[in-house]
């Protein structure tokens, strides 16, 4: 005596029923994965602010560090270093890998709000052309107190905000100070 469960009742998955779970599943995972991109450009964007504060505080460093003023230029879309020359009388830009900008697919515009500080002795320009930076880092350690704002072109988010007292370290924060 053979005992068997005949198969021919059991009922399967129509093929209808098994693109709507498809197409389901494909929905959720969009959905997760454009969540996931725009925090991917989120991080980026924390990322390069923090770098731009780091950079600053190494240049503040060695400018104490060599006892020369350094300096920041800012561009609406760009930064770069430079180091006064005392003997030349002009500044340098600095070309080290750790003072260049950071490739990114960002587009990012700059704009930077200086204090006002009392005993600032401007080098003598000579050369009307020569642009002088906007911040000044001293070799006493000292900077300018500086808020620079930072904000993605094409995307729709709240502005970075790298800031300095003038003594206390530079910090890269979502909040105005």
């Amino acid at each position: 005596m053979w005992c068997g469960v005949s198969v021919s009742g059991a009922r399967g998955f129509t093929l209808i029923e098994v693109l709507v779970v498809v197409i389901l599943v494909a929905v959720i995972m969009a959905t997760i994965v454009g969540g996931f991109t725009g925090a991917d450009r989120e991080q980026e964007l924390k990322g390069l602010v923090t770098r731009i504060a780091m950079r600053i505080e190494l240049a503040r460093d060695r400018a104490v560090q060599s006892n020369r003023e350094w300096g920041v230029y800012v561009n609406e879309d760009a930064l770069s270093f430079a180091i006064y020359d005392e003997i030349n009388d002009e500044w340098v830009t600095r070309s080290e890998r750790a003072f260049q900008s950071d490739a990114t697919g960002l587009e990012l515009e700059y704009r930077l709000e200086v204090e006002e500080f009392t005993g600032v002795v401007q080098p003598d320009n000579n050369d009307e052309d020569e642009e002088i930076p906007q911040l000044w880092l001293f070799s006493s350690g000292e900077v300018m107190p500086f808020t620079l704002q930072v904000t993605p072109r094409a995307v729709d988010v709240a502005p970075w905000y790298i800031t300095s007292d003038g003594f206390s370290r530079t910090t890269a924060q979502r909040e105005r100070p």
